[in-house]
Protein backbone atom coordinates (compact mmCIF):
# COMPACT_ATOMS: atom_id res chain seq x y z
CA UNK A 1 0.00 0.00 0.00
CA UNK A 2 1.35 3.52 -0.95
CA UNK A 3 2.83 6.11 1.39
CA UNK A 4 2.68 8.79 -0.33
CA UNK A 5 0.27 10.71 -2.78
CA UNK A 6 2.41 10.26 -6.11
CA UNK A 7 3.01 6.24 -5.32
CA UNK A 8 -0.65 6.50 -4.58
CA UNK A 9 -1.31 8.04 -8.34
CA UNK A 10 0.69 5.57 -9.82
CA UNK A 11 -1.47 2.35 -8.47
CA UNK A 12 -4.22 4.40 -9.33
CA UNK A 13 -3.53 4.26 -12.78
CA UNK A 14 -2.76 0.92 -12.61
CA UNK A 15 -5.55 -0.28 -11.27
CA UNK A 16 -7.88 1.85 -14.11
CA UNK A 17 -5.76 1.41 -17.20
CA UNK A 18 -6.19 -0.52 -19.93
CA UNK A 19 -2.62 -2.18 -20.36
CA UNK A 20 -1.72 -3.57 -23.46
CA UNK A 21 -1.91 -3.01 -27.11
CA UNK A 22 -4.75 -3.97 -28.43
CA UNK A 23 -4.96 -2.83 -32.30
CA UNK A 24 -4.83 -6.47 -34.00
CA UNK A 25 -8.21 -6.82 -31.77
CA UNK A 26 -9.46 -3.94 -33.25
CA UNK A 27 -8.69 -4.67 -37.09
CA UNK A 28 -9.46 -8.47 -36.53
CA UNK A 29 -13.18 -6.52 -35.67
CA UNK A 30 -13.16 -3.65 -38.42
CA UNK A 31 -12.74 -6.79 -41.03
CA UNK A 32 -15.80 -9.11 -39.22
CA UNK A 33 -17.94 -5.63 -39.63
CA UNK A 34 -16.83 -5.24 -42.68
CA UNK A 35 -17.63 -8.84 -43.98
CA UNK A 36 -20.83 -8.99 -42.06
CA UNK A 37 -22.19 -5.38 -43.83
CA UNK A 38 -20.73 -6.04 -46.87
CA UNK A 39 -23.51 -8.23 -47.81
CA UNK A 40 -25.87 -5.37 -47.78
CA UNK A 41 -23.80 -2.38 -48.07
CA UNK A 42 -21.10 -0.55 -50.72
CA UNK A 43 -18.72 0.32 -48.26
CA UNK A 44 -16.65 3.04 -49.44
CA UNK A 45 -14.25 2.50 -46.12
CA UNK A 46 -13.76 1.55 -42.88
CA UNK A 47 -11.71 2.23 -40.06
CA UNK A 48 -11.43 1.73 -36.52
CA UNK A 49 -11.77 4.69 -33.73
CA UNK A 50 -12.55 5.07 -29.92
CA UNK A 51 -10.82 5.29 -27.37
CA UNK A 52 -8.85 2.00 -27.12
CA UNK A 53 -6.94 2.92 -30.93
CA UNK A 54 -6.50 6.45 -28.71
CA UNK A 55 -4.81 4.67 -26.13
CA UNK A 56 -7.56 7.06 -23.31
CA UNK A 57 -9.45 3.48 -22.71
CA UNK A 58 -10.27 2.54 -19.26
CA UNK A 59 -9.92 -1.33 -18.11
CA UNK A 60 -13.49 -3.11 -17.86
CA UNK A 61 -15.30 0.32 -19.96
CA UNK A 62 -12.81 0.97 -22.64
CA UNK A 63 -15.11 1.45 -26.07
CA UNK A 64 -14.28 0.51 -29.96
CA UNK A 65 -16.03 2.75 -32.85
CA UNK A 66 -15.48 1.18 -36.44
CA UNK A 67 -16.52 3.85 -38.75
CA UNK A 68 -18.14 2.34 -41.56
CA UNK A 69 -18.48 5.14 -44.56
CA UNK A 70 -21.51 3.91 -46.87
CA UNK A 71 -21.92 5.13 -50.53
CA UNK A 72 -23.62 7.95 -50.24
CA UNK A 73 -25.75 7.43 -53.64
CA UNK A 74 -26.87 4.19 -52.77
CA UNK A 75 -27.47 3.84 -48.84
CA UNK A 76 -27.19 7.83 -47.86
CA UNK A 77 -28.73 10.41 -49.99
CA UNK A 78 -33.01 10.86 -49.05
CA UNK A 79 -33.02 9.12 -46.12
CA UNK A 80 -32.87 10.42 -42.13
CA UNK A 81 -30.04 9.13 -39.65
CA UNK A 82 -32.41 6.95 -38.17
CA UNK A 83 -33.49 5.18 -41.18
CA UNK A 84 -29.59 4.67 -41.92
CA UNK A 85 -29.05 3.25 -38.55
CA UNK A 86 -31.72 0.73 -38.20
CA UNK A 87 -30.85 -0.41 -41.87
CA UNK A 88 -27.25 -1.16 -40.49
CA UNK A 89 -29.22 -2.70 -37.68
CA UNK A 90 -31.69 -4.79 -39.76
CA UNK A 91 -28.73 -6.09 -41.70
CA UNK A 92 -27.13 -7.34 -38.72
CA UNK A 93 -30.39 -9.02 -37.41
CA UNK A 94 -29.12 -12.62 -36.96
CA UNK A 95 -26.49 -11.03 -34.61
CA UNK A 96 -27.05 -9.47 -30.83
CA UNK A 97 -27.14 -5.60 -31.26
CA UNK A 98 -28.70 -2.62 -29.67
CA UNK A 99 -28.81 1.18 -30.38
CA UNK A 100 -25.81 2.67 -28.75
CA UNK A 101 -26.99 5.35 -25.92
CA UNK A 102 -25.50 8.76 -27.62
CA UNK A 103 -28.07 7.77 -30.92
CA UNK A 104 -24.88 7.67 -33.24
CA UNK A 105 -24.07 3.92 -33.65
CA UNK A 106 -25.04 0.66 -33.57
CA UNK A 107 -23.88 -1.54 -30.60
CA UNK A 108 -22.55 -5.37 -31.72
CA UNK A 109 -21.93 -7.85 -29.23
CA UNK A 110 -19.26 -10.63 -29.30
CA UNK A 111 -18.77 -13.28 -27.30
CA UNK A 112 -15.15 -11.89 -26.00
CA UNK A 113 -13.90 -8.29 -25.57
CA UNK A 114 -14.61 -5.56 -26.62
CA UNK A 115 -17.97 -5.06 -28.20
CA UNK A 116 -18.26 -2.42 -31.18
CA UNK A 117 -20.02 0.54 -32.18
CA UNK A 118 -20.47 0.72 -35.50
CA UNK A 119 -21.24 4.04 -36.76
CA UNK A 120 -22.10 4.62 -40.34
CA UNK A 121 -20.86 7.59 -42.07
CA UNK A 122 -20.94 9.54 -45.36
CA UNK A 123 -17.70 10.62 -46.29
CA UNK A 124 -17.83 15.07 -47.68
CA UNK A 125 -14.77 15.15 -50.24
CA UNK A 126 -12.88 18.65 -51.00
CA UNK A 127 -12.84 19.63 -54.84
CA UNK A 128 -8.95 18.02 -55.14
CA UNK A 129 -10.98 14.53 -53.82
CA UNK A 130 -9.02 14.55 -50.15
CA UNK A 131 -12.14 13.75 -47.34
CA UNK A 132 -13.01 16.91 -45.96
CA UNK A 133 -14.90 15.36 -42.97
CA UNK A 134 -17.45 12.62 -42.28
CA UNK A 135 -21.29 12.82 -41.66
CA UNK A 136 -22.35 11.21 -38.35
CA UNK A 137 -25.87 10.41 -37.64
CA UNK A 138 -27.59 11.37 -34.37
CA UNK A 139 -30.86 9.49 -34.26
CA UNK A 140 -31.68 11.51 -30.65
CA UNK A 141 -32.29 14.92 -32.71
CA UNK A 142 -32.17 12.57 -36.64
CA UNK A 143 -29.97 15.44 -37.57
CA UNK A 144 -26.42 14.90 -39.20
CA UNK A 145 -23.27 15.81 -36.72
CA UNK A 146 -19.76 16.54 -39.24
CA UNK A 147 -17.02 15.24 -37.78
CA UNK A 148 -13.09 14.44 -37.69
CA UNK A 149 -12.40 11.30 -35.68
CA UNK A 150 -8.95 11.06 -38.02
CA UNK A 151 -8.38 14.31 -36.77
CA UNK A 152 -9.22 14.07 -33.28
CA UNK A 153 -6.49 11.07 -33.01
CA UNK A 154 -4.16 12.63 -34.59
CA UNK A 155 -4.71 15.74 -32.35
CA UNK A 156 -4.63 13.59 -29.05
CA UNK A 157 -1.32 11.71 -30.24
CA UNK A 158 0.44 15.19 -30.98
CA UNK A 159 -0.73 17.19 -27.63
CA UNK A 160 0.61 13.47 -25.76
CA UNK A 161 4.28 14.54 -27.38
CA UNK A 162 4.04 17.86 -26.35
CA UNK A 163 2.98 17.00 -23.12
CA UNK A 164 4.29 13.63 -22.13
CA UNK A 165 3.12 10.40 -20.38
CA UNK A 166 0.74 11.90 -18.07
CA UNK A 167 -1.73 13.55 -20.64
CA UNK A 168 -3.18 10.26 -21.48
CA UNK A 169 -3.02 9.69 -17.61
CA UNK A 170 -4.77 12.41 -16.71
CA UNK A 171 -7.51 11.74 -19.56
CA UNK A 172 -8.11 7.85 -18.31
CA UNK A 173 -8.01 9.43 -14.41
CA UNK A 174 -10.94 12.33 -15.23
CA UNK A 175 -12.73 9.86 -17.20
CA UNK A 176 -12.65 7.39 -14.60
CA UNK A 177 -13.84 10.18 -11.90
CA UNK A 178 -16.77 11.38 -14.47
CA UNK A 179 -17.57 7.55 -14.29
CA UNK A 180 -17.57 7.52 -10.68
CA UNK A 181 -19.68 11.07 -10.48
CA UNK A 182 -23.16 9.80 -12.64
CA UNK A 183 -20.69 9.50 -15.55
CA UNK A 184 -22.21 13.28 -17.28
CA UNK A 185 -19.50 13.95 -19.40
CA UNK A 186 -19.14 11.77 -22.61
CA UNK A 187 -15.58 10.48 -23.40
CA UNK A 188 -14.95 12.88 -26.47
CA UNK A 189 -15.98 15.46 -24.69
CA UNK A 190 -13.56 14.83 -21.91
CA UNK A 191 -10.79 14.33 -24.39
CA UNK A 192 -11.62 17.84 -26.02
CA UNK A 193 -11.51 19.48 -22.86
CA UNK A 194 -7.80 18.09 -21.91
CA UNK A 195 -6.71 18.73 -25.34
CA UNK A 196 -7.73 22.77 -24.45
CA UNK A 197 -6.58 23.13 -21.08
CA UNK A 198 -3.00 21.32 -21.20
CA UNK A 199 -0.49 23.16 -23.62
CA UNK A 200 2.99 21.89 -21.44
CA UNK A 201 4.95 18.93 -20.00
CA UNK A 202 2.52 17.49 -17.27
CA UNK A 203 5.19 16.45 -14.47
CA UNK A 204 3.09 16.96 -11.45
CA UNK A 205 0.13 14.46 -11.65
CA UNK A 206 -1.59 15.26 -8.39
CA UNK A 207 -1.32 19.03 -9.63
CA UNK A 208 -2.26 19.00 -13.25
CA UNK A 209 -5.30 16.64 -12.24
CA UNK A 210 -6.49 19.65 -9.88
CA UNK A 211 -5.29 21.71 -13.03
CA UNK A 212 -7.20 20.26 -15.18
CA UNK A 213 -10.97 20.50 -13.20
CA UNK A 214 -10.07 24.31 -12.70
CA UNK A 215 -9.39 24.92 -16.16
CA UNK A 216 -11.59 23.18 -17.65
CA UNK A 217 -14.55 24.25 -15.06
CA UNK A 218 -15.32 27.85 -17.59
CA UNK A 219 -15.29 25.53 -20.94
CA UNK A 220 -18.75 23.99 -19.09
CA UNK A 221 -20.58 26.94 -18.57
CA UNK A 222 -21.27 27.68 -21.79
CA UNK A 223 -21.60 25.59 -25.20
CA UNK A 224 -17.98 25.07 -26.29
CA UNK A 225 -17.29 24.76 -30.41
CA UNK A 226 -14.45 22.52 -31.51
CA UNK A 227 -13.33 21.83 -34.50
CA UNK A 228 -16.71 21.31 -36.84
CA UNK A 229 -19.70 21.49 -33.86
CA UNK A 230 -20.15 21.91 -30.18
CA UNK A 231 -18.46 19.11 -28.21
CA UNK A 232 -21.19 19.61 -25.21
CA UNK A 233 -24.57 19.73 -27.93
CA UNK A 234 -25.72 16.26 -25.80
CA UNK A 235 -26.26 18.19 -22.81
CA UNK A 236 -28.91 19.18 -21.61
CA UNK A 237 -29.60 22.46 -18.83
CA UNK A 238 -30.03 19.73 -16.05
CA UNK A 239 -27.76 17.97 -16.69
CA UNK A 240 -24.50 20.67 -17.67
CA UNK A 241 -25.15 22.20 -13.74
CA UNK A 242 -25.01 18.91 -12.28
CA UNK A 243 -21.80 18.51 -13.95
CA UNK A 244 -20.96 21.96 -13.21
CA UNK A 245 -21.71 21.00 -9.24
CA UNK A 246 -19.31 17.81 -9.65
CA UNK A 247 -16.62 19.86 -11.19
CA UNK A 248 -16.67 22.63 -7.73
CA UNK A 249 -16.25 19.39 -5.63
CA UNK A 250 -13.46 18.20 -7.28
CA UNK A 251 -12.19 21.37 -7.71
CA UNK A 252 -12.21 21.94 -3.98
CA UNK A 253 -11.19 18.42 -2.90
CA UNK A 254 -8.21 18.31 -5.41
CA UNK A 255 -7.06 21.64 -4.26
CA UNK A 256 -7.38 20.97 -0.25
CA UNK A 257 -5.52 17.36 -1.35
CA UNK A 258 -2.81 19.29 -3.02
CA UNK A 259 -2.07 21.99 0.10
CA UNK A 260 -2.48 18.98 2.35
CA UNK A 261 0.95 17.31 0.29
CA UNK A 262 3.28 20.18 -0.55
CA UNK A 263 2.32 23.01 2.02
CA UNK A 264 4.01 23.24 5.69
CA UNK A 265 2.01 19.72 6.75
CA UNK A 266 3.44 17.63 4.56
CA UNK A 267 0.65 15.57 5.03
CA UNK A 268 0.43 13.01 2.90
CA UNK A 269 -1.77 10.59 4.89
CA UNK A 270 -4.31 13.11 5.13
CA UNK A 271 -4.00 13.61 1.09
CA UNK A 272 -4.63 10.18 0.24
CA UNK A 273 -7.71 10.50 2.09
CA UNK A 274 -9.03 13.21 -0.07
CA UNK A 275 -7.80 12.13 -3.23
CA UNK A 276 -9.72 8.43 -2.13
CA UNK A 277 -12.94 10.29 -1.36
CA UNK A 278 -12.45 12.59 -4.49
CA UNK A 279 -11.72 9.38 -7.03
CA UNK A 280 -13.51 6.41 -5.79
CA UNK A 281 -12.48 3.22 -5.03
CA UNK A 282 -9.90 2.54 -7.04
CA UNK A 283 -7.57 5.12 -5.34
CA UNK A 284 -5.83 3.29 -3.01
CA UNK A 285 -5.97 3.95 0.69
CA UNK A 286 -2.73 5.09 2.75
CA UNK A 287 -0.48 2.67 3.87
Amino acid sequence: MPYTVEASFDAFYENINLGGDHRETANTRRDDIVKKLGKTFSIVEAFSSGSIPKYTGLKNHADLDVIVALHFGKHIADKTPTQVLQAVRDSLAEWRTSARRNGQAVTLYYKTWPNVDIVPVSRVVNDDGSVSHYNVPDSNTDTWIASRPKKHAADIEKKSSECGYNFRRIIKMIKHWNKAHSDYLQSYHIEVLALQVFDANLGDTPWNVFQFFEKARPLLVSSLWHELGFADSYLSWADRAEALKRFDTAIDKSRSAWHKTYGDNDDHKGAIEIWKQMLGDKFPAYG
